[in-house]
């Protein structure tokens, strides 16, 4: 009877411990998973911090048109802000860099673009026979695409809206460089964009950069103004999550 009872007792301690080491086993597993979540939603955090910081304009240098419209189209899709360089200032800077100063031709006159080099931020890329689609633009943020412009808006040089779609990460044709451009135009640096056609070249300052969701990020089929000739270069960003787009814009100056 007695052993009976041993064996009982020497059970119940044993059920005891046992229960004991499965419940710290879960209270240690709820813990990683709690960390783990905070991790994760502070990742997405840091990953996003800073965003904001990339709509910036050249400081001292660009004005919002007076008849800009709000930065949506019709349809409510968010696109870029309107931003001019100040009157002659494009024209002056033109002929000081060795260009012959202009403000572009008539759409269709002129062909699309072979090479496209910005050196403050050592972006210098052969666009090849690549020319992409404004509807390829959501898949630049889910997929490893080639850099390319987009089709059926302005070339190089002409009046209207000439669109550049480029890739992150490090592949020879990649965008990421631009993510230094927002920094350099808040602290009043120039960035010259220069654009090939095969023929001449095109030179555009950067006016300023947008950051947009890219869910709600469209482009135009028009440009907003088309008697201006101007050029946007967008890349998914931030790293790692690639939701949103980096533009960064830039008015015709001079060719050469």
């Amino acid at each position: 009877m007695e052993i009976g009872l041993d064996y009982m007792h020497i059970r119940s301690r044993a059920e005891h411990y046992g229960l004991r080491w499965a419940g710290i086993a879960l209270l240690l597993v709820g813990i990683g998973l709690a960390l783990a979540g905070a991790s994760y939603y502070g990742y997405i955090f840091w990953l996003r911090f800073g965003l904001d910081d990339y709509n910036a304009q050249w400081q001292g240098q660009v004005e919002l048109l007076a008849d800009a419209p709000t930065a949506a189209d019709a349809d409510g899709r968010a696109i870029v802000r309107e931003l001019a360089l100040f009157p002659t200032a494009g024209a002056e800077r033109a002929a000081a860099l060795g260009f012959t100063p202009t403000a572009g031709t008539a759409p269709g006159e002129l062909t699309r673009a072979r090479e496209l080099g910005i050196a403050a931020v050592g972006l210098k890329i052969d666009l090849g026979e690549l020319i992409s689609t404004s509807e390829l633009i959501s898949r630049y943020a889910t997929e490893a695409m080639s850099a390319g412009q987009i089709e059926d808006l302005a070339n190089p040089g002409e009046l209207g809206a000439l669109w550049f779609l480029g890739p992150a990460g490090g592949a020879a044709d990649s965008f990421s460089g631009l993510k230094d451009a927002p920094d350099s135009l808040a602290g009043g640096g120039e960035i010259q964009i220069i654009v090939n056609n095969g023929e001449q070249d095109y030179l555009y300052l950067a006016t300023h950069s947008d950051v947009i969701p890219a869910d709600d990020f469209s482009i135009p089929n028009a440009a907003l103004h088309p008697d201006r000739a101007t050029v946007h270069l967008a890349v998914p960003v931030p790293d790692g999550m690639y939701d949103h787009f980096l533009v960064l814009s830039g008015e015709l100056v001079g060719v050469r």
